[in-house]
């Protein structure tokens, strides 16, 4: 893969908004509604209630990533000999920046991922009614891990021209440094690497991603200026996009679940906005779960202060 196939960004990735300010988005919106959900695990056929997920415990995990500016590294707290070799501390220097640059979005990328794994268990309550109600009388294989549930989910409720916009495009993008990814690195996955055409495929992706990480085999490259190893710089930038790239599929598979499973808004916070006399209005029909599933775009609407400050002033102006 060529660098500048990796730096350039097309027009539809042109109108994404920055990835901390979707995640700061999203959390806002988690905790506008406040929503919970009774979580069960179903033993020899018979549900057994394991406890309860929060919508704001989603937004809290999101707030985390969106607030991370960077993972601060300190290679030179046990090594002595920078205070006599000039050349050796320009290498433990080069050492910091570089293992930052990618514990930066990799802490970030645990943090969505979670998020995502409460929003599985959000899921949890919509598929065991779904299945009691028809996977029984239809001989519909019982799925019993809440991330499968999810894609199940997905698949059931979306379809393309409900997809949050550029959805497919972001698919396809994540599809190809996957590629560059797994032949570079050997990396092992669970799923095909040719997209299926399924709404869960690209959470597949998403999701053997973060397996890769909490099982501590994702990549941890060296220095490239100082390693003997065979990647450069732009190999580097391979492992950063993929990371960022994942944090924010993953952050739209979030939207869309919840645009489908969460009952309305059910949070003081909201209800306090909508009965403001001069712009409550104008709030609950920008606020609203279509702005949810392509909350990753760029529009004048926003949660985050700025942009909200501003279109009440609108509002308030007309």
């Amino acid at each position: 893969m060529k660098r500048q196939e990796i730096q350039h960004k097309c027009d539809k990735c042109k109108e994404l908004r920055d990835l901390t300010l979707q995640l700061h988005e999203l959390a806002q919106f988690s905790e506008l509604l406040s929503n919970q959900q009774d979580v069960y695990v179903r033993r020899k056929g018979k549900l057994q209630l394991q406890g309860k997920v929060y919508t704001k415990s989603i937004g809290k995990w999101l707030r985390l990533a969106s607030q991370l500016e960077k993972v601060e590294m300190n290679p030179f707290r046990y090594e002595e000999a920078y205070y006599y070799c000039e050349p050796v501390g320009d290498m433990l220097d080069s050492h910091g920046r570089h293992h930052e640059s990618i514990a930066t979005p990799l802490t970030r990328f645990i943090y969505v991922s979670n998020a995502l794994e409460e929003c599985y268990r959000f899921s949890n309550n919509a598929y065991e009614t779904e299945f009691d109600m028809s996977g029984q009388s239809e001989n519909m294989e019982y799925l019993r891990s809440y991330s499968a549930q999810a894609a199940y989910i997905l698949n059931s409720k979306f379809h393309a021209c409900k997809l949050p916009k550029y959805y497919e495009h972001l698919v396809e993008n994540f599809l190809k440094i996957i590629k560059f990814y797994e032949s570079h690195f050997k990396a092992r996955f669970d799923v095909a690497l040719n997209n299926d055409g399924s709404t869960s495929y690209g959470l597949a992706l998403v999701r053997n991603i973060r397996n890769q990480v909490a099982h501590g085999v994702f990549p941890i490259i060296e220095d490239p200026e100082y390693s003997f190893e065979p990647y450069d710089q732009s190999t580097k930038k391979v492992i950063i996009n993929l990371l960022g790239q994942a944090s924010r599929l993953a952050a739209i598979n979030i939207q869309m679940l919840l645009s489908v499973l969460s009952p309305g808004f059910e949070s003081e916070s909201y209800a306090q906005e909508c009965m403001d006399f001069d712009t409550g209005d104008h709030f609950k029909q920008h606020c609203t779960f279509i702005y949810l599933i392509n909350l990753h775009t760029k529009q004048c609407f926003g949660l985050n202060e700025a942009d909200y400050f501003a279109i009440r002033s609108e509002w308030l102006d007309h």
